[in-house]
């Protein structure tokens, strides 16, 4: 009967482990951006992975900046980074937006 217990809580103990694994971790940037829009930003190598408002996700290539890191597409979608500010443009927005963080995860 012990010998049953001690396996039944070792198999709880594993299972709650690997839930906890399987569970996706938050990784990105979240920003709030002044026209309204809200990005979550990936940085991933030289490029950075954009989702727009929950939903459309765009890659963006890091391409040659004079100051912080500038990412853009060939559809002209662009991201400026300059420390925890970001502005953000793409080709249908006749202005860009200024952008703050609001979430980064730790």
């Amino acid at each position: 009967m012990n010998n049953t217990i001690a396996t039944f809580v070792a198999a709880t103990a594993a299972l709650a482990v690997a839930g906890c694994s399987s569970v996706p971790r938050n990784t990105g940037t979240s920003y709030e951006c002044s026209g309204g829009t809200r990005l979550k930003v990936d940085y991933v190598g030289d490029g950075a992975i954009v989702r727009v408002n929950g939903g459309r996700t765009m890659v963006l290539k890091s391409t040659a900046a004079n100051s912080g890191q500038i990412y853009e597409n060939k559809n002209g979608a662009r991201l400026h980074r300059q420390g925890n500010d970001v502005t953000w443009n793409t080709a249908l927005r006749s202005a860009p937006e200024s952008c703050r963080v609001v979430y980064t995860p730790l």
